[in-house]
C-alpha cells in the first residue's frame, strides 16, 4: 500500500509505473498483464455490463462473483434495466462511489491479470463498503496478483498490507512492513485507530437510527407504493436508454428555414431576400450593359469620319462609366450579402450558446453526447460562417445571370426564349431529384460525424486506462469504424454531386447546340453581337440549378443549429426517478446531516435543493417560497 499526504506523488508513482510519465533515468520493468483503476474514474458511454466486461468474453459465473465482490448487486436493483442500463458519458448517471466500484469490477473481471494497480478507489465509498471490497476483491478475487493500492483514507487497512510505502515530496521516505513503517511514522497508528473507532461508531449510530426510522420509512413507502410502481413499470421499457440518438430531420428544407436564417439578421427575412434580389438584378442589368456596350461601339465605328457627331472618346467614357457603375453595384451587393449572412450566423451562434448555457443539466447535458454539441459548434458553425455565405452569393448571382440570359436570348429571338422553357423545366426537375438525395446524404454525413467526436472525447479522457489495459488496437479499430462510416456518407454525397454536375453539363451542351443551330439556320437575321451574347449567357444556365441544390444541402447545417436554438423543454419522461417518497422539513437554524450508502441519493437530494434538476412531482419550499417559481436569472 502507498500512503502520503495530498500532493506527495502517490499518483505520479503509479503513472510512472504505467509509463505515463517521461523517465529521465533508472530502469522500469513490469512483468505480466496489468489492470488499472484510476483516481479519476473513467466510465464509457455504454451499458453497465459492457463497462464491466471491457471487451472480455461474458462468463456468467465470474460476472456474478465480481458483482457481489464489488458491492454492485444492490445497485443493479435500483437501476431501471439492471446491468443493461446505459451509462452516460463520464458515468453521469452514477454516483462517485458507484463509478469507483464499476471501475474496480472491470479490473476484477479481467482474466489473466498479474499486476493490479488501484489509485485510491476506496476513498469514494464509505468504510463498510470499502472493507467489503477490500476483503472480497483485493484480498479475495485478486489473490495471487501483485497489488498496489493507494490509500488516502481507511488507514486501518494498512496493517493487512505486505509492504507499506510512505511518500513525501515526490520521494519514497519509508517502505517495509507495517510494523517497521509504524516505528518511523507513529501518527499512522493514531489515524488507524481513529478510522476504526469511526467505523464502530457509525455501526452503533446506524443501528440506533434504523429502529426509530423504520416506521417512517414503512409509511412513506406504502403511501407512494402505487405511484412508484406505475412509474417504474413505465420506465423499465425505455429508461435503460439514457443517451438519445441524434435527431434526423426528414423531408425538404422548407421556406421557413430560409426565412429563419435571414430573420437572424435582425430584419424580416423576406425583406432581406427581396432587397438582396433587387440588388443582384440591378447589378446584373449593369453587367449586361457592360457586355453589350463594346458590340454597340464596334457597330458604330463605321460611322467614324461620316457622322460628325461620332466621338470615340464619348463611347470610351460611357464604357468606363458603365464599368465603374457595375463595379460599385457588385461591391454593394456582395457586401450586403456577406454582411447579412455573417450577422445571421453570429446571432444564431450567440443564441445557440445562450440556450446551451441555460439548458437543464439533468434533462439536456446528461442525455446529449458532448460530441453532438461539439459537432454543432465546430463543423456546422464552420459551414455557416464560410461555406453558406459563398453559396448564397453564388445562388443569387447565378439566378440573376439566368434571368439576364433569358432576356438577352429572347431579345435576340423570340424562339430562343421559348425553347428555354422546356429546357429549364428539365433543369429544375433534375435539380429537385438530386436535392432529395443530396439533402438526406448531407444530414446522414452530419449525424455520422457525431460518433467520431464522441469516441475521440471518450478515448482522450481514458488514455491512461486504455494504455494500461493494452486496448489501443481495439479502440483504434472502433475509431476506424466510425470514421469509415462518416467517410462513406461524405464520399457518397460528393459522388451524387458529380452525378448532378455530369447531367447538367450534358444539358448545357444541348442548350448550346439548340442556340447555335438556331443562329446558324437564321444567319443574317440576327446580328453578330446579339448572337455572341446569346451563346455566352446560355453557358451560364448550367450553374444555376447546381448552386441552388448546393444551397439547400448546406442549409441542413443551419437547420440542425435551428433545432438547437429553438430547443425548449427537453422531455425526461423516459428517465428513471432517483428520489422517491422524500418528505423533509428543516426548521430555521437546524443543521442536518445526510447519510446513506453510495448511490442512495444523497447528491441527488442536494441537486434537487439547488434546482439543478426539475421535479417530476412535489416541490421544495424555502421560506415558504416554491423554488420552481423563482426566476433563475435573479
Amino acid at each position: 500500500m502507498i500512503v502520503g499526504k495530498v500532493g506527495s506523488g502517490k499518483s505520479s508513482l503509479l503513472n510512472a509505473l504505467l509509463g505515463e510519465m517521461s523517465r529521465t533515468s533508472g530502469v522500469l520493468e513490469i512483468g505480466g498483464r496489468v489492470s488499472y483503476v484510476s483516481q479519476d474514474t473513467w466510465i464509457r458511454n455504454a451499458p453497465l455490463r459492457d463497462n464491466i466486461l471491457f471487451e472480455e468474453p461474458y462468463d456468467a459465473e465470474r460476472y456474478a462473483q465480481v458483482l457481489d465482490a464489488s458491492q454492485l448487486t444492490m445497485d443493479l436493483k435500483s437501476l431501471p434495466n439492471g446491468d443493461s442500463t446505459e451509462i452516460g458519458e463520464r458515468g453521469i448517471n452514477l454516483s462517485g462511489g458507484q463509478k469507483a466500484r464499476v471501475a474496480i469490477a472491470w479490473a476484477m473481471y479481467r482474466s489473466g491479470t498479474d499486476v493490479l494497480i488501484l489509485d485510491d478507489p476506496l476513498s469514494a465509498v464509505d468504510p463498510h463498503v470499502a472493507h467489503s471490497i477490500f476483503d472480497k476483491c483485493i484480498v479475495g478475487l485478486a489473490a495471487g496478483q501483485t497489488r498496489l493500492l493507494v490509500v488516502n483514507s481507511h488507514y486501518d487497512l494498512l496493517a493487512r498490507a505486505d509492504q507499506v510505502i510512505v511518500m513525501r515530496d515526490g520521494a519514497i521516505v519509508a517502505h517495509g512492513s507495517y510494523g517497521n513503517v509504524l516505528a518511523q511514522f507513529p501518527h499512522l497508528a493514531m489515524e488507524t485507530s481513529n478510522t476504526t473507532q469511526s467505523v464502530d461508531r457509525e455501526d452503533d449510530e446506524i443501528d440506533a437510527l434504523l429502529p426509530e426510522s423504520g416506521q417512517v420509512i414503512e409509511t412513506l413507502e406504502s403511501s407512494k407504493a402505487v405511484e412508484t410502481e406505475k412509474k417504474d413499470e413505465a420506465a423499465k421499457g425505455s429508461a435503460g436508454r439514457l443517451i438519445r440518438a441524434e435527431d434526423r430531420v426528414r423531408g425538404t428544407v422548407g421556406s421557413h428555414v430560409y426565412k429563419a436564417y435571414f430573420d437572424e439578421t435582425g430584419v424580416n427575412g423576406w425583406v432581406v431576400v427581396l432587397v438582396v434580389s433587387i440588388l443582384y438584378c440591378v447589378g446584373q442589368g449593369a453587367r449586361t450593359m457592360v457586355d453589350w456596350w463594346p458590340g454597340h461601339w464596334a457597330r458604330s465605328m463605321p460611322q467614324r469620319g461620316v457622322d460628325p457627331t461620332y466621338s470615340g472618346t464619348t463611347f470610351g467614357m460611357w464604357y468606363l462609366g458603365l464599368i465603374v457603375l457595375c463595379s460599385i453595384r457588385t461591391l454593394i451587393r456582395g457586401v450586403t450579402m456577406i454582411e447579412s449572412c455573417m450577422r445571421s450566423s453570429q446571432n444564431m451562434h450567440d443564441e445557440l450558446f445562450r440556450r446551451v448555457l441555460r439548458a437543464p443539466v439533468t434533462r439536456y447535458f446528461d442525455v446529449t453526447p458532448i460530441g453532438q454539441i461539439l459537432n454543432r459548434f465546430s463543423n456546422d458553425l464552420d459551414q455557416m460562417d464560410t461555406t453558406l455565405p459563398l453559396e448564397y452569393q453564388l445562388f443569387f448571382q447565378n439566378v440573376s445571370m439566368a434571368l439576364g440570359s433569358l432576356v438577352v436570348s429572347a431579345f435576340a429571338s423570340y424562339w430562343i426564349g421559348v425553347s428555354y422553357i422546356p429546357l429549364m423545366v428539365v433543369f429544375v426537375m433534375t435539380g429537385q431529384y438530386f436535392k432529395k438525395t443530396s439533402r438526406e446524404l448531407k444530414r446522414l454525413e452530419g449525424i455520422t460525424r457525431t460518433p467520431v467526436y464522441n469516441l475521440f472525447s471518450e478515448t482522450l479522457s481514458g488514455l491512461p486506462t486504455i494504455r494500461a489495459f493494452r486496448m489501443e488496437e481495439q479502440f483504434s479499430a472502433r475509431n476506424r469504424q466510425v470514421v469509415d462510416t462518416n467517410a462513406n456518407m461524405y464520399l457518397t454525397y460528393w459522388s451524387a454531386s458529380r452525378w448532378l454536375a455530369t447531367r447538367l453539363d450534358l444539358m448545357s451542351v444541348v442548350i448550346i447546340f439548340v442556340v447555335t443551330l438556331y443562329l446558324v439556320s437564321t444567319r443574317g437575321e440576327i446580328g453578330s453581337m446579339t448572337s455572341g451574347l446569346s451563346l455566352t449567357y446560355a453557358l451560364m444556365l448550367t450553374s444555376v440549378i447546381q448552386v441552388r441544390s448546393s444551397v439547400a444541402t448546406k442549409l441542413t447545417h443551419g437547420l440542425r443549429k435551428e433545432q438547437f436554438v429553438s430547443m425548449g423543454s427537453v422531455s425526461d419522461t423516459e428517465l428513471p426517478l432517483v428520489l422517491k417518497g422524500v418528505d423533509l422539513d428543516v426548521a430555521a437554524g437546524e443543521k442536518v446531516g445526510i447519510c446513506g450508502r453510495t448511490g442512495a441519493g444523497k447528491s441527488s437530494l442536494m441537486v434537487a435543493l439547488f434546482r439543478i434538476c426539475d421535479f417530476d412531482s412535489g416541490r421544495v419550499l424555502i421560506d415558504d417560497v416554491d423554488i420552481s417559481s423563482v426566476n433563475l436569472r435573479e
